[in-house]
């Protein structure tokens, strides 16, 4: 192995090292998992939302549409007397 390789080497070992250091430090630090706990709940409640609004979005607008066609709309543009 060459000097240039091995140094490449040995400081690709100190970066993952220290990568792992802070990620262990991050995990252990109590802001650091409340932070990831906050993001597990957006998420999930971005999920739950795109799932409701997949669920009923077609029943929505058949309702909508049946009260526009009751009012008289029709989806004339909103000409009216």
């Amino acid at each position: 192995m060459s000097v240039g390789n091995r140094t490449i080497l040995l400081e690709t070992r100190a970066m993952n090292n220290r990568l792992s250091v802070e990620v262990k430090r991050f995990l252990r630090e109590e802001e650091g998992t409340e932070v990831v706990e906050w993001a597990l709940v957006a998420g999930l409640v971005i999920a739950v939302g795109a799932a409701i609004f997949a669920t009923i979005g077609g029943h929505v607008q058949t309702h909508l549409t049946n009260l526009a066609n009751m009012l008289g709309g029709g989806g004339g543009g909103g000409e009216g007397g």
